[in-house]
């Protein structure tokens, strides 16, 4: 909702109210609840509409990687980012699981490809999974994905395309540090 159309609702509200109490000047009338402020309104939308910070993106994920599973971030924004500034993990919130991204400066517009396995992260990916991308200092998201049983096949991962900003599918081959298509 705009502000504009924020603020209107809110005089079209306290004119109706002003009319209501006209016709009913009983001063112990009722007041129609006031509208809640559109910081309280977003809020209070529970944890499902959380900021998503879109500085490094999930582009790709191969959960039955050939012989690690891997994911390919991008850098989003205009400018350098390091990248042992972000974590990882494959459960939403689960900060004493996550593992930091490989250190290095990450162009903008680049990849960079994480191998994940067990024995070096305490946690591989899976087929029907998540994998969620933190920046550490505040634990803020950055993206995050979920898919189903099936979606990042042997040989194949479930790509952004367009990358970026693209929907999920999946595809055959992978392709790993490199354009999707």
């Amino acid at each position: 909702m705009t502000a504009i159309t924020h603020t209107a609702l809110v005089a079209a509200l306290a004119l109706a109210a002003a009319c209501s109490n006209a016709a009913n000047p009983d001063p112990d009338a009722p007041v129609p609840d006031a509208v809640p402020p559109i910081d309280a309104v977003v809020a209070d939308a529970g944890p499902d509409a959380r900021t998503t910070l879109r500085i490094l993106v999930i582009n790709e994920v191969a959960a039955a990687g050939t012989p690690t599973d891997w994911f390919e971030v991008v850098n989003a924004t205009t400018a350098p980012i390091q990248l042992s500034d972000f974590i990882f993990v494959d459960v939403a919130d689960d900060f004493v699981k996550a593992r930091p991204l490989t250190a290095g400066t990450l162009a903008p517009g680049a990849r960079h490809v994480q191998d994940v396995s067990d024995a070096q992260n305490g946690f591989g990916l899976g087929g029907d999974e998540e994998l969620w991308l933190y920046r550490a200092s505040d634990q803020m998201l950055s993206d995050g994905v979920d898919w189903v049983e099936g979606a990042s096949p042997a040989g194949g991962s479930f790509a952004r395309i367009p990358d970026i900003f693209g929907p999920f599918t999946t595809v055959t081959p992978d392709t790993r540090g490199a354009p999707n298509q």
